[in-house]
């Protein structure tokens, strides 16, 4: 079992397929991946579009269901209405998280809205996935920060640091409630957040599809190159995402 714990269904891939996901799969299909976290790009990209692209990822997830565990986004500058929004993400449209980049979307984890809407995932037992990696808004420790806030709500660092902040995520790991994604990371970082973060709280992506490219093949065979232990890494691509949800 192999679960892409990072993936978008970018601008690109909608505007030429029109929530056809199809040629999408295909390119997963080429890898062996079975499952992926779908998150989406339109909804990242402007708040006017984020709610018409939370019901395009659960039409998308209805023609797959065996394949995708879809998470909304919302903007909590938008405030009431980004609550009612994720509420309507998880409990209408069956979203099993959400997913924020204050880099991208231009708030501080700070935000009272946000605080809000992490206590409500909480008592929703949904996970929030968060763009990480980037000042200033997008740093791990913020994220850690956020999960000593609300330890009832589990927080996923999407991006485990990146290539240049990957100490600081390693050490956001030592907060119980915060996961990380092996999707930026180099070889060396990745082998060694696996010997020394929490072997349950590992999960792998790519973040395939904000463009055509092909991100698959280099970090899938990044990872499975990279020393560690085979069972380790048998529960990071299949067992732990399950693990993510209490599945």
């Amino acid at each position: 079992m192999i679960v892409d714990c990072h993936t978008h269904w970018g601008m690109v891939w909608e505007d030429r397929d029109q929530g056809d996901p199809s040629n999408w799969l295909k390119v997963l299909d080429q890898y062996g991946v079975d499952k992926a976290f779908l998150l989406g790009h339109y909804n990242l990209h402007r708040c006017d579009l984020a709610a018409e692209d939370n019901t395009r990822l659960a039409d998308i997830t209805r023609q797959a269901k065996d394949r995708f565990i879809p998470f909304g986004s919302v903007w909590p500058q938008m405030g009431k209405d980004a609550v009612s929004e994720a509420r309507r993400c998880l409990e209408d449209l069956g979203m099993k998280g959400l997913k924020f980049h204050p880099w991208l979307q231009g708030f501080s984890t700070g935000d009272a809205v946000l605080g809000e809407i992490c206590g409500i995932a909480g008592e929703l037992n949904a996970p929030i996935l968060f763009h990480d990696g980037t000042p200033c808004y997008s740093l791990p420790e913020q994220v850690a920060g956020l999960a000593r806030r609300f330890p009832g709500t589990r927080f996923v660092l999407g991006h485990a640091g990146l290539l240049w902040s990957w100490r600081s995520a390693l050490e956001a790991l030592r907060v119980p409630n915060v996961w990380a994604c092996l999707c930026g990371p180099h070889q060396r970082a990745i082998e060694i957040l696996a010997r020394e973060a929490s072997s349950e709280r590992l999960l792998w992506g790519t973040d395939f599809g904000f463009g055509f490219s092909d991100p698959i093949d280099y970090r899938l065979n990044l990872f499975l190159s990279a020393a560690i232990d085979e069972a380790l890494k048998k529960r990071i691509l299949g067992e732990n995402p399950f693990r993510l949800f209490d599945f």
